[in-house]
């Protein structure tokens, strides 16, 4: 029992310890501002502070003479250390996306580490959508519905606006077989700061039209012909 209490504690000591000294995560938009901002902040006071990037690059320091510095001319005019030691990045690029460190020294010349794993993202344009027939019998249609935006890290969404096929996720094309009259399907992609969405709207027996200016009003036109059809045969059945 006691050698079971043990474990638990160490396992307990274990995660603590590894909870303290894993990074803490921030995301940015390119060309926007991110705040990296050290847990600590002004729970004591420092005698001096300075940030790396990847443990190596100095960019930002601060001693008890008050005087704020910037030796890295890679992000010259992009940085702002505040008093409560949080650093500004400005004008962000993809290529900021790193680990940062933010070393704390207190007077007795103890220094504490923290970590801040900052990444930057594009914001998500609009998807470029299409469609590839690979079956056009009058009685079934399949295809295959591509979708686009040339970024990396986004995740693609499939969503039909009815209930069949299920929605896909995760994946930038989807292969469909059905044969109902009228059907659009929405693909969503998404990153962890923006979402942007395009559709793709069938039309019997299998052609497809993309989201555009131009396509709008054809696909209503498209629409009210389909209407039409539907409506004599109603009045044929009648």
């Amino acid at each position: 029992m006691a050698m079971g209490l043990t474990a638990v504690f160490l396992f307990l000591f274990i995660m603590k310890a590894w909870a303290q000294h894993s990074p803490s995560k921030v995301v940015g938009v390119v060309h926007e501002v991110a705040y990296l901002s050290p847990s600590l902040q002004n729970q004591k006071p420092f005698h001096q502070i300075h940030w790396r990037r990847n443990n190596s690059v100095k960019i930002a320091s601060w001693n008890s003479r008050a005087k704020v510095q910037y030796p890295n001319s890679t992000y010259r005019g992009r940085l702002e250390l505040f008093p409560n030691n949080t650093l500004k990045i400005s004008c962000l690029q993809k290529n900021d996306s790193s680990m940062y460190q933010v070393y704390l020294e207190d007077e007795a010349g103890k220094e504490h580490i923290e970590s801040i794993l900052l990444t930057v993202y594009d914001l998500v344009p609009k998807p470029t959508v299409s469609a590839k027939v690979i079956s056009a019998d009058p009685e079934l249609c399949e295809a295959i519905l591509e979708c686009s935006v040339g970024l990396e890290g986004v995740t693609y969404k499939w969503i039909p606006h009815s209930k069949f096929p299920p929605e896909s996720v995760g994946v930038s094309e989807q292969r469909i077989s059905f044969n109902p009259l009228l059907e659009t399907y929405t693909c969503e992609v998404s990153n962890p700061v923006s979402s942007n969405n395009a559709s793709l709207t069938y039309r019997h027996p299998c052609s497809w039209t993309g989201e555009s200016s131009a396509g709008a009003s054809h696909t209503t036109t498209s629409m009210l012909v389909v209407l039409g059809h539907l409506l004599l045969l109603l009045l044929t059945q009648a």
